[in-house]
């Protein structure tokens, strides 16, 4: 045996981030797979996945799942006892209805919010294809969430926990028609129902008693001097237009309508005023074919020029409601049935201009900032970011677009900082803020050759950091500047697959305070391997391939991800909605899904490599570990920047000399060898050694294996140096 007191002792290496780089500190590795960042700063290998829906075969036997392409949870609500969960599946978007729905069936557990079929709250074809695409767009407002499905035809829908419909109006009403309130032989009416022939008037369709019903009129213009009216008028001759605009239950409105035909008003002269005062001859209008709006619509808004011909103005004005509350009242027509409407409004009372928002077209990206939705990416106008109404989030107006990229780039992400809205094309960094006026908006540009490949890469992290994937790599942006943050896993990146990196999904776990973001990987189709990245550096998992993935915004703080996982036993991966990091017993009858055997390993770096020049001879590895379970772990040995193992020593995964108690394997109230009550306690950390033969070596390599559940704290090794040995070495 080598003398002891040659050997020389490496310090602890707590290996927690990896890097691709060939010439790496110890302490950190070259890979970490499935395994997780510890509140007490150990790695541990990954729990789960669990399905959020068990498929427990006496309650839930018939859930099942096509293609999970996007979940999302949020609460609504004053006091968000609204709890929603969504997700996409195929070319339906659905809703967890709660565990106390009833059935046992996924139409029993899962609502159908949008898809194809009339069981649908909102029946439309989204498309569905295998394509790649962006994830499905799910944005939480004060008051719903605005969706945006993955398919081949973007469209934005609105859901508020109880209704959905499409998000805000594609199109403007019909234009109204206007009537002069004459008798059937072409008379008018006055205010006391006394008719006043009006020679050389064409006939309009009479209103019966249209007038008496609402007294004096109140439409028309007054020439205070007859004389000056030219031909003795007293009340002068006046034309009208009318429009209409839709109100939905959101608050969302459409275009203004085209403008009705002309309404005239003749003049009334002076000889026929007999002991009557002038305002005694106003008038009053009758609209028509005012068109009842799309479903959802709860109001629909009245628009009236003032008299075009003595006004000045050929501006259209919000006509206020009759009710009490006047302006006050957000629609003209508080009804959604009412096709007429008798007008004796006077021009005085006309104040209000109507909002002038622009029909709705498709789009495919969307968020918030700055009290307003933005949506982005448009079929017609990629290049396009249009900005909502405050609160009224589908609802745009007009020459209120911004095209941040003058070249008209498209738009491949957004996401909301301290400084303002980072927008995103492929190529360039945007920041989106208010402008110096204090009026509307203005764009600058952060970096003009770095971009976003994928929209829902995008994420904040804690500490006020925004992460997303670009085509070099993962970039951060902080205290207003943009820098690259995967140049240790840089070689890694180099595999993403590019025809489908727009697919990648991420969030932020808030109980690790870890970024992680799922990418198709060496030419997979599906987002196959997770990259986390913290404080500490980069680490990869691949227990689920997820299309989809959101954090709870609860007390419960899951991590749920949509996509496949693999089961024990199985042959094929199973499509589901999993909570990550949680895992649930399972034993006869009442099985749950079981996780298929995976391995979790720490490969560290080339160890030595500063000191390769002076061979030595590796002995010893010296491993610290938590109990978890019973078993061995492997160590397989490279060396000298070979790929080839040339050992596996195995390892206990508790101390031989004092076992614990195993989880599933003790039971509660049973006694040890002594007759001593067993109970339980906080597993003890512990050291093993292991032996390992590299002779005469200049570098090498260590990969910890472990099939289930195992906790690494640290390791270290010991050598013997051998300055004078050749460079060759027994095989």
């Amino acid at each position: 045996m080598a003398d002891t007191r040659l050997r020389i002792k490496s310090a602890l290496l707590p290996i927690r981030a990896e890097s691709g780089k060939l010439i790496l500190p110890e302490g950190i590795g070259s890979q970490i797979e499935n395994m997780y960042l510890t509140a007490e700063g150990t790695l541990r290998s990954v729990w789960g996945p669990t399905p959020y829906v068990p498929n427990y075969p006496l309650v839930y036997p018939s859930i099942s799942y096509s293609s999970v392409r996007g979940v999302f949870h949020t609460t609504l609500g004053a006091n968000g006892e609204k709890d929603i969960l969504l997700i996409q599946d195929g070319d339906k978007v659905l809703r967890h209805q709660g565990w106390n729905a009833g059935g046992t069936t996924s139409a029993s557990i899962w609502q159908t919010i949008i898809g194809p079929t009339t069981a649908a709250l909102c029946a439309a074809d989204i498309g569905f294809d295998e394509k790649p695409r962006f994830p499905t767009q799910f944005v939480a407002t004060p008051n719903g969430i605005v969706i945006i499905p993955s398919g081949e035809s973007p469209r934005a829908f609105f859901f508020d926990g109880q209704s959905c419909l499409p998000l805000g109006y594609p199109s403007s009403p019909p234009p109204p028609t206007g009537s002069s309130p004459k008798s059937a032989d072409g008379e008018w009416f006055n205010h006391t129902g006394v008719t006043m022939g009006i020679p050389n008037q064409p006939a309009v369709p009479a209103l019966g008693s249209s007038p008496k019903t609402f007294g004096r009129g109140r439409v028309g213009s007054i020439a205070l001097d007859a004389t000056a009216a030219g031909d003795g008028a007293r009340v002068m001759k006046s034309t009208y237009r009318g429009a209409v605009q839709w109100l939905d239950m959101w608050g969302n409105l459409s275009p203004v309508s085209g403008r009705s035909g002309p309404v005239v008003l003749p003049p009334v002269r002076a000889s026929k005023v007999v002991n009557l005062e002038a305002d005694d001859f106003l008038r009053q209008i009758h609209w028509d074919s005012i068109e009842p709006g799309p479903r959802g619509t709860i109001g629909r808004i009245f628009c009236r020029t003032k008299d075009e011909i003595h006004s000045g103005t050929l501006d259209l004005f919000e006509m206020p409601a009759y009710a009490e509350d006047g302006f006050l009242s957000p629609a003209t027509i508080p009804d959604n049935v009412t096709e007429s409407l008798p007008d004796n409004i006077p021009d005085s009372w006309l104040l209000r201009s109507p909002v002038p928002a622009v029909p709705i077209q498709p789009f495919r990206l969307y968020t918030l900032a700055f009290g307003r939705g933005w949506a982005a990416n448009f079929t017609d106008s990629p290049g396009k970011l249009h900005p909502s109404m405050p609160g009224r989030w589908g609802t745009f107006l007009e020459n209120e677009e911004i095209y941040p990229d003058p070249r008209g780039d498209q738009i491949t992400g957004m996401i909301q900082v301290a400084e303002g809205l980072l927008v995103f094309t492929e190529t360039t960094t945007f920041l989106i803020t208010v402008s110096y006026a204090g009026e509307g908006f203005q764009s600058r540009t952060i970096h003009p050759r770095v971009g976003c490949s994928a929209p829902s890469s995008l994420a904040m992290t804690p500490d006020g950091m925004a992460i997303w994937l670009g085509r070099e790599g993962f970039y951060g942006y902080a205290d207003g500047k943009v820098g690259l943050i995967s140049d240790p896993i840089s070689n890694e990146v180099r595999h993403f697959n590019k025809a489908r990196v727009i697919q990648a999904v991420a969030a932020v776990d808030v109980e690790e305070q870890k970024y992680r973001c799922w990418v198709p990987y060496k030419g997979s189709r599906t987002n196959n391997v997770c990259w986390q990245f913290d404080s500490e550096g980069w680490t990869r998992r691949t227990d689920v391939e997820a299309a989809g993935v959101c954090v709870t915004r609860d007390h419960r703080r899951y991590m749920i991800a949509g996509g496949k996982a693999n089961e024990k036993g199985s042959t094929s991966p199973t499509e589901g909605v999993w909570v990550l990091d949680h895992q649930a017993a399972s034993s006869g009858t009442t099985h749950v899904f079981t996780p298929a055997p995976r391995d979790s390993f720490i490969r560290t770096a080339w160890l030595r490599a500063p000191s390769s020049d002076k061979k030595a001879s590796p002995t010893t590895v010296y491993l610290w570990l938590r109990e978890t379970e019973s078993g061995t772990l492997n160590v397989e040995v490279e060396r000298d920047w070979r790929g080839e193992v040339t050992q596996t020593p195995t390892a206990p995964l508790s101390p031989p000399d004092d076992v614990p108690p195993y989880w599933t394997a003790t039971f509660l109230g049973a006694v040890d060898a002594d007759e001593n009550p067993i109970t339980w306690k906080r597993r003890r950390p512990f050291w093993t050694r292991v032996d390992i033969y590299v002779p005469s070596a200049e570098t090498f390599r260590l990969k910890i294996t472990h099939t289930g559940s195992w906790e690494f704290l640290g390791m270290a090794f010991d050598e013997i140096p051998h300055p004078d040995t050749f460079r060759s070495f027994p095989k």
